[in-house]
């Protein structure tokens, strides 16, 4: 670890996960289970059922594929273990929400790894072309934090 801490672009042992990617994966994992412990999701995903099922098909066919461009990636046991396909039905969607829980949205949190956040997290700022400096990564990361906070308690009626 001290030569991460010397050598920031340094890879661990696994070859796969360099430091800032660590860094990106896990401060976005704990304020996803900030917000998980925080939200009602019960509420959040009878909200979404609903959405779900008021949406026709050709809207959430759009809407579906954006979605799975970032969870393609997610590891291999947890599409398998949540039904996750390229070409999932609303119906089969809504039965993966309706399965969530605490615990296991945890288990799922815990289960993406690092570099898939930080991809997905490179991708947003470069989106966006902003200069990326360790003061704007952070300020970043608050943003799309209050944007979440904002559509959970939007969601939510709080």
């Amino acid at each position: 670890m001290i030569l991460n801490l010397c050598f920031p672009g340094f890879l661990l042992a696994e070859g796969k996960t360099s430091v800032g990617d660590q860094i990106i994966g896990s401060t976005f994992k704990t304020l996803a289970k900030a917000f998980v412990v925080t939200a009602d999701i019960p509420a959040l995903q009878q909200n979404n059922i609903n959405k779900l099922k008021k949406m026709n098909g050709e809207k959430f066919k759009q809407r579906y594929a954006k979605i799975y461009e970032v969870i393609k990636d997610l590891p291999d046991n947890l599409k398998v273990s949540y039904g996750i396909k390229e070409d999932m039905t609303q119906e089969q969607v809504i039965q993966s929400l309706k399965i969530l829980d605490k615990k296991k949205i945890y288990a799922v949190i815990d289960a993406v790894p690092d570099e898939i956040i930080a991809k997905q997290f490179k991708q947003y700022l470069n989106r966006k072309k902003q200069a990326i400096e360790q003061s704007s990564v952070v300020e970043e990361m608050n943003k799309i934090w209050r944007k979440i906070i904002k559509k959970a308690n939007t969601q939510t009626g709080k």
